[in-house]
C-alpha cells in the first residue's frame, strides 16, 4: 500500500488523539445525553482514523487483525447525528428500545463482515488492498452498495437539520443547537464533495484511497476542531434544553407579545419597563424575558430600543417639516432623553440620527 505523506500521517495521528480525548472529556464533564452520544460519535471517528493510520504507516502488517474494524461502526454514525439532534431539542428524549431499531444496518453489516474477520492475517491484507486498487465500475455492485451509503447519512443529516431548525423557529439563541448545525451544516459540505468525487471516480484512473482518506482527514478534523472550540466554552457543554412541550400555548404568548408592539405600539411610553409590560399582559416577567431572549434573541430592553428606533425612522421619511428637531423625534418615538436616542439609534443603524435626517433632506431634494 502507498504511503501518504508524512504531514498527512501526522494529522491523521493527532486527529486519532484529540477523537478520544475530547470524548474523555465530554464523558467527564456532563452527563447529559447529548455529551454521550457526541462522545461515542467521538470515539468513532478515533477508532476510523487509528485504523487509517496503520494502514498508511505500513504498522497494519504486524496488526492485521485490525483490520475492518471501523467499517461497521460507520453505520453507527447516521442514528448516532439524530439522537444527538433530538438530545438537545427534545427535553423527553431517551434511547427506547424502539429508537435502538435505527442500529440495524450497523448490525447487518457487523454480521456481513463476521466472515471477513475469520481469515488469517494475510488474506485480510491482500483483501484490502485488492479493494485499495480497484477502480469502481457503474456495473458492479460495490459501487452502488457504496452509493446507499451516502444516502443513508444524509437521510439521517436531512432529519438532523430539519428537527434543529424547528427548534430555532422557537428558540434563536441557543448555543449548543446553533452550534451542532454548523457542525452537521459543514460536515455535508464534505459529504458531498467526496460524494461527486466518488460519482465521477469510473470514468478516470483516479487515485481513490488518496481522496477517501483526506475527505475523511477534514470531516473528522473539523469535528473535533469546532469540538475543541465548544469544549473551551464551557459554559456550551451545560447549555440546557428548554422545555418546549406546549409549543401552542408559547406561540399564543409570543403573538400576544408581537401585537403589544405592532399593533398597540407599547414601546411608545417612555416610561415603559419589563415589570409594567408583563402585568399588562397578565405574564409572569421572568417567562416574558425567556421568551424575548429566546425568540428575538435580544434582551426586552433591546426589543424596546429596536421598535423606538424604527419609528423614529418612520417619521423622519414621513415627515413634511423642513424644520423638525431630532429630540422631537426622539419623544414621539417613545425615547425620554436625547442621549439614548442617539445611542440606540447608532447602535442599530451604524449612524447618528441626524446624518439619517440629512440624508432623508438631500433625497427629497434631488427628487424635487
Amino acid at each position: 500500500m502507498e504511503q501518504t505523506s508524512l504531514i498527512i500521517n501526522v494529522l491523521i495521528a493527532y486527529g486519532t488523539c484529540q477523537a478520544f480525548f475530547l470524548a474523555i472529556i465530554l464523558l467527564r464533564s456532563n452527563k447529559s445525553l447529548f455529551n454521550k452520544l457526541f462522545a461515542t460519535l467521538l470515539i468513532i471517528e478515533g477508532i476510523t482514523l487509528f485504523e487509517r493510520l496503520l494502514v498508511e504507516t505500513s504498522l497494519i502488517n504486524d496488526l492485521p487483525h485490525l483490520l475492518g474494524i471501523s467499517h461497521p461502526i460507520s453505520f453507527l454514525k447516521p442514528p448516532l447525528l439524530l439522537f444527538m439532534a433530538l438530545a438537545i431539542t427534545d427535553k423527553t428524549f431517551q434511547l427506547s428500545r424502539k429508537r435502538y431499531l435505527h442500529f440495524i444496518p450497523f448490525g447487518l453489516m457487523l454480521l456481513l463482515n463476521v466472515p471477513f474477520y475469520f481469515l488469517s492475517g494475510a488474506e485480510k491484507l491482500q483483501t484490502v488492498t485488492a479493494f485499495m486498487e480497484k477502480i469502481p465500475s457503474y456495473q458492479s455492485f460495490e459501487f452502488y452498495f457504496t452509493l446507499s451509503f451516502f444516502a443513508y447519512i444524509g437521510i439521517y443529516i436531512f432529519l438532523s437539520l430539519k428537527q434543529l431548525t424547528r427548534f430555532r423557529k422557537q428558540v434563536v439563541n441557543n448555543a449548543l443547537v446553533n452550534w451542532y448545525r454548523v457542525i452537521l451544516l459543514i460536515y455535508s459540505i464534505f459529504l458531498v464533495l467526496h460524494l461527486v468525487y466518488f460519482l465521477i471516480q469510473p470514468l478516470g484512473q483516479y487515485n481513490f484511497a488518496l481522496i477517501n482518506q483526506v475527505s475523511m482527514l477534514a470531516m473528522a478534523f473539523i469535528i473535533q476542531s469546532i469540538a475543541f472550540k465548544l469544549i473551551s466554552k464551557s459554559h456550551l457543554l451545560n447549555t440546557k434544553t428548554p422545555d418546549l412541550k406546549d409549543l401552542e400555548k408559547r406561540k399564543e404568548h409570543e403573538r400576544l407579545i408581537l401585537e403589544q408592539f405592532e399593533k398597540d405600539k407599547v414601546y411608545l411610553d417612555d416610561m415603559l419597563n419589563l415589570q409594567r409590560f408583563s402585568e399588562s399582559i397578565s405574564l409572569p416577567p421572568s417567562y416574558v424575558s425567556k421568551i424575548i431572549n429566546q425568540r428575538f434573541n435580544c434582551s426586552f430592553k433591546k426589543l424596546i430600543s429596536k421598535y423606538r428606533v424604527g419609528e423614529a425612522k418612520s417619521i423622519i421619511e414621513n415627515t413634511n417639516d423642513p424644520k423638525v428637531k431630532l429630540i422631537d423625534i426622539a419623544h414621539q418615538a417613545g425615547f425620554n432623553n436625547k442621549v439614548s436616542f442617539y445611542r440606540a439609534f447608532k447602535e442599530h443603524e451604524n449612524m447618528a440620527p441626524s446624518v439619517y435626517l440629512e440624508q432623508k433632506k438631500a433625497e427629497e431634494n434631488s427628487a424635487n
